[in-house]
Formats: structure tokens, C-alpha cells, sequence
């Protein structure tokens, strides 16, 4: 896996200009004497190949690997370059898929890794952020009508933590051959946003029929003023620090006896603590069935414990996992920390909740008839362990250490 310092340009909509911005980006960083790698997430509406020229070019396929190609200096990987203008129809776990192999390619001893990545915040962009061990940040980008969407990227970003290098309005206005400025799409909202959440703001590109007549001739790099913000973006990535994987990969060694714990201690809490029977008429849950707690790595993609439950008679039981679950809880550690000790505040000032931790693919449910049951549940007995104080004195350093 490539150790280059990724960048990801990303919006909450289509075509606001990511690509337009991504390829300035790494000619810039190239022009800097980086060693530049620009990667095409967008698989599925792939676009660097035609703004570079690079129509009727490959990459190289060996059995091992991908091999993006060199365009003068910028090492390039797009699934154009393979299939050419054929379209491409995943499902999510294949994207995923491919964009690991895509990470995992021959980029050589690349610095920067710019990645135009797809609209909005799925799977594939959740998992462009966490396959790359010395990630950045994002940039995003959006244009005056969009401003709702660049409001909730904003937030999103925020709400998982993911660093933002920097704001760019594109299509922020028409200029005119004569230097007037028409705000067709609105009036410009980027420096509001800014100011509102305390993001860097880098500046503004209008429409002009000299952008337009330069991507039509293969030459979108940008000149004169319409580069200013793609320079002060450059500066910005040039002066961020990565995340220190080793650092982290150490802690998630250390998690794994502390999630243990802490699940043998939620167990005994929850039946000395918590009338189960009450809680089961009171939620309306019949028991009987197996619900399966899976404590997951920060990213998703792994399990660091796995714990099968069942309520028999008036306890909550840990079972031997021979069964296949009624319902299955993938949770995170710091979902759990931060839902039970309200401990963490969100970008609109709410505290974080069970729900939250849904809504940002931090809890994810599964199962058949009887999931919707189980996991609301087990949120409301977490919920009712959170509020008990005797049970909370033992869990609380427990959970503070996750």
C-alpha cells in the first residue's frame, strides 16, 4: 500500500468541478518537484482521462497489479484507462474493492496521492478516507447553488472528524469577456460558510469561456487568477502532518483486551444493575432470540470482539455463537464511549447518540424479523446502564481508556 500523503476532493454533489480541481492539484504539487500520484475514485463516471488527452492510453495490467500511467511526471490510475468510455455498474463491496487494489498499485515512491473522489458521502468515500494510512484531509468543493449540500459535507466532515484543508467555490459567478461577474447559479456563499465553521476558505473560480476553451483543448490547468485558490491549496497540503499509523496501530492492539473487558463488565452490570424482564415489557422484546455484538475497528472493516447474547429467563447470557443471530450490532468503540458517556458534541451542538452513531456508519444493524426488536432493545438497556450511577462507577475508566 502506497505511504503517499493523500488528498481527497470531495463534494456533496456532481458536477461542481472535482475533477477540474483534482488534476489542478496534482500539476501543481508536480510543478512543486512532488512526486504526484492522482487517483479516479469516481468509478463510475470516471473524467481525468479526458481532461488530460489521454484518450486511446492504457494503464498496464500485470497479474499482480495495476500500473497507473506516467503523464508527464503524474502518475494516473482512472478505470477509463482500462475500459475506456464504457460504463460501470458495482455494487458497493466491489467498489471497495477495487479502490484497495487501486491504493495498492505500482505508484512507485509518490509523495502525494490527490484523489477525485465520487459525489456525495457513501461507502466508497468512507472507504477512500480510511484505506489510506497518511491521510490529509479533503478539500471540498461546491458552487453557489449548492451551498445546503457544501453545509452538509461541511458538517459530515466535522461529525467524523475528517480534517478540512480547505473550501473552494467553483462556478462562482459567469465573467464576462469584459470583466463583469453575473451570479447565475446565486449569490456567492462560500465566505459565510467559512466564517460559520471555521474552515479555510481558498478562494473562488467563475465560469469563463477561457476555462472552458482550455478543458476543450485538453489543457485544464489553471492560470493567472483562476489559480489562486488551487495555489493556496497546494500550500495548505504541503503544510499538513498525516496521522502517525504505527501510533494508531498500537492502540488498536491495546483496544482489543479493553473492549473484552469491558463487555464481561457490561454483562454483569446490566444483570445486577438493570431489571431485564421490566426492560423486555417495557420495549417490547420476547427474548429467546440470539442478538450477535460485534465491537469493529475505527474504519468498519474488521472485528476486534465478537460477543453472542441472549436473554434467558430474567439475564442478559453470552452464548457460545454457534447459532446464526436474529441480529447482529456492529459498533465501534468510540460509538460506544461516546453514546453511553455523552461525551461528544456534534457540529450542530447536539450531544451524540445511538441514532447519530447510525447515521454516520459508525452502528450498523443487520438481521431478519426480529432485528428492529433487538436493537432498540439493547440501545435502550445501554441507555438505562449509562444512567446508573452504581454501574457507571465501574464501566466509566473502562470506557474512558477506548
Amino acid at each position: 500500500m502506497t505511504k503517499a500523503n493523500a488528498i481527497v476532493v470531495a463534494s456533496g454533489k456532481g458536477g461542481v468541478g472535482k475533477t477540474l480541481i483534482s488534476t489542478n492539484l496534482a500539476l501543481n504539487l508536480q510543478k512543486k518537484e512532488k512526486k504526484v500520484g492522482l487517483l479516479d475514485s469516481d468509478f463510475s463516471a470516471s473524467n481525468v482521462p479526458f481532461f488530460l488527452n489521454l484518450k486511446g492510453k492504457e494503464m498496464d495490467l500485470s497479474r499482480e497489479s495495476f500500473h497507473p500511467l506516467d503523464f508527464e511526471g503524474v502518475k494516473i490510475f482512472s478505470i477509463s484507462l482500462l475500459l475506456g468510455d464504457r460504463a460501470v455498474a458495482m455494487e458497493g463491496a466491489q467498489y471497495s474493492r477495487l479502490l484497495e487494489d487501486a491504493v495498492n498499485s505500482e505508484w512507485g515512491d509518490i509523495e502525494y496521492m490527490v484523489v477525485d473522489a465520487p459525489p456525495g458521502f457513501g461507502d466508497v468515500f468512507r472507504r477512500t478516507i480510511e484505506v489510506f494510512p497518511n491521510f490529509l484531509g479533503c478539500i471540498l468543493v461546491s458552487q453557489p447553488a449548492h451551498h445546503v449540500d457544501m453545509r452538509r459535507a461541511i458538517n459530515l466532515c466535522k461529525d467524523l472528524e475528517i480534517e478540512i484543508l480547505g473550501l473552494i467555490e467553483n462556478m462562482s459567478g459567469f465573467l464576462t469577456p469584459d470583466g463583469k461577474n453575473y451570479p447565475i447559479f446565486g449569490e456567492s456563499t462560500v465566505d459565510k460558510l467559512g466564517e460559520e465553521f471555521k474552515v479555510p476558505v481558498l478562494g473562488k473560480i467563475p465560469l469563463s469561456m477561457e476555462i472552458r476553451e482550455r478543458i476543450e483543448k485538453k489543457d485544464p490547468q489553471l492560470k493567472g487568477n483562476y489559480a489562486e485558490p488551487i495555489e493556496k491549496a497546494v500550500e495548505k497540503i504541503l503544510e499538513a502532518k498525516p496521522k502517525k499509523p504505527g501510533f494508531l496501530e498500537k492502540l488498536r492492539e491495546m483496544m482489543k483486551g479493553y473492549v473484552d473487558k469491558l463487555i464481561i463488565e457490561m454483562i454483569l452490570a446490566i444483570n445486577k444493575e438493570i431489571n431485564i424482564k421490566q426492560s423486555m415489557e417495557r420495549f417490547g422484546y420476547p427474548g429467546g432470540s440470539i442478538i450477535r455484538l460485534n465491537i469493529m475497528k475505527d474504519d468498519m472493516t474488521s472485528i476486534i470482539s465478537q460477543c453472542d447474547f441472549m436473554v434467558y429467563g430474567d439475564k442478559l447470557t453470552a452464548v457460545d455463537g454457534e447459532y446464526n443471530p436474529d441480529c447482529q450490532i456492529d459498533i465501534t468503540p468510540k460509538a460506544i464511549k461516546a453514546a453511553i458517556l455523552k461525551n461528544r458534541t456534534l457540529s450542530n451542538g447536539q450531544i451524540y447518540t445511538f441514532e447519530d452513531a447510525l447515521r454516520l456508519g459508525e452502528l450498523r444493524l443487520w438481521g431478519t424479523g426480529s432485528m428492529a426488536r433487538g436493537a432498540y432493545f439493547m440501545k435502550n438497556v445501554l441507555q438505562e446502564l449509562a444512567e446508573n450511577q452504581k454501574a457507571m462507577t465501574t464501566l466509566k475508566p473502562i470506557l474512558e481508556r477506548l
